[in-house]
């Protein structure tokens, strides 16, 4: 494969997302092989995992996603080579650190993050590009959380970090896949892919996102109080009305961007789940709602988003290699897995290392396509 400007970032990043992907899950089934984790996880598997996660796998997809992107949301040249592969060494030192278990990790992280934010920043300003602020913020948000969840992993100021970072990959995640999903379905369907009228879709995605800042934010701060369950309530709603727009029953039969719609309806689901935490405390909801965002939302979201990207620049948009079609049933079994080892307890640990394979699976089956498939310089057209 020749190598560009252009193309570099989603190169780079995408292998690394799913290199890291597949390792912070895999962490998960030392204990059953008899694996001394204590070198590198001093503080818990869970916190380990977490953070492996949201402050290595969700950044590296964003930088792929967004650095990929930025000639055409700007109309300003190509990222620079020398940024990229700057970027990408941060990103790595900060992987390494993490097994070490360094408490400079969590420094490293959320200066990549910060780093990526200002990058976007010096293309987005100078071009008066008002719409791709929300990015910016975003990413500064998530450099706050990675802070405050790392110095304090297992005290409240942590969680408080870890809801945080959290908020702010979801947040980027309803921001993208606003953009990503009805164009991939409209260029699908050869068709506005919106089943409300423009003065509708405007006020669709004004009351959504507003509802869902506020859900989010409230969920940040306090997630067991009823007023942030009424908030996550209304946040649930407007981010279903906002996926039905889009149509995803008429995708059903190309699983490339059907999954697309899927990984945005984990979305909504987790903020339905956060709404009815605090009247079900026995039903452990909270952990519920936390693995519906991170193992179906950006487990599936990464999964459609990386994929449509190289399929495009691959030159077949639209084809379902079946190796990605089984990358999807993974990765939706792992994030359905998941959620069965909160519901039944019994069968915990059961459900539990099932969705860590099924994980694994998902991200491995997609960067042997990755790594397989020629991709071009230049993204062919999308209406083809």
């Amino acid at each position: 494969m020749t190598t560009d400007a252009g193309t570099l970032p989603f190169r780079i990043f995408f292998m690394f997302a799913a290199l890291d992907a597949i390792w912070g899950v895999a962490v998960w089934l030392a204990p059953p092989l008899g694996l001394d984790t204590s070198g590198f996880a001093p503080q818990g598997l869970a916190i380990f995992h977490r953070q492996e996660l949201l402050f290595g796998t969700a950044p590296a997809v964003f930088a792929g996603v967004i650095l990929t992107a930025l000639p055409r949301w700007t109309r300003r040249t190509p990222v620079s080579p020398y940024l990229v592969f700057a970027l990408a060494a941060i990103w790595l030192q900060g992987r390494f650190l993490h097994v070490s278990a360094s408490p400079g990790a969590v420094l490293v992280a959320a200066f990549f993050t910060a780093l990526l934010a200002f990058t976007v920043a010096t293309r987005v300003v100078p071009a008066r590009d008002r719409r791709n602020g929300k990015i910016i913020a975003l990413l500064a948000l998530l450099a706050a959380g990675i802070v405050f969840a790392g110095v304090q992993p297992m005290a409240a100021d942590g969680e408080f970090g870890a809801r945080l970072a959290l908020a702010a990959v979801l947040g980027i995640l309803m921001v993208l896949g606003g953009r990503i999903v009805p164009s991939v379905t409209a260029a699908y369907l050869r068709e506005p892919a919106s089943a409300f009228p423009p003065v509708w879709r405007k006020r669709i995605e004004l009351g959504a996102g507003t509802a869902t800042a506020f859900a989010l934010g409230a969920w940040t701060v306090s997630p067991g109080l009823k007023e942030t369950a009424a908030a996550c309530a209304v946040a649930a709603a407007g981010q279903a009305v906002r996926l039905l727009q889009w149509q995803g029953w008429r995708t059903t039969a190309n699983p490339g961007v059907l999954v697309l719609h899927v990984g945005y309806g984990w979305i909504a689901a987790g903020f339905a789940l956060a709404a009815a935490a605090p009247f079900l405390p026995e039903l452990n909801l909270m952990d519920a709602t936390a693995h519906t965002w991170t193992a179906g939302g950006i487990g599936l979201c990464s999964l459609g988003v990386m994929s449509s990207m190289a399929r495009r620049y691959a030159g077949i948009a639209f084809q379902s290699p079946p190796l990605l079609s089984a990358a999807y049933a993974c990765g939706l079994a792992a994030a359905t897995a998941r959620l069965l080892g909160v519901f039944l307890p019994d069968a915990r640990l059961t459900w539990f290392n099932f969705s860590a394979l099924a994980w694994i699976a998902a991200y491995a089956m997609f960067l042997l396509f990755f790594e397989r498939t020629p991709l071009r310089k230049k993204p062919a057209p999308e209406r083809t």
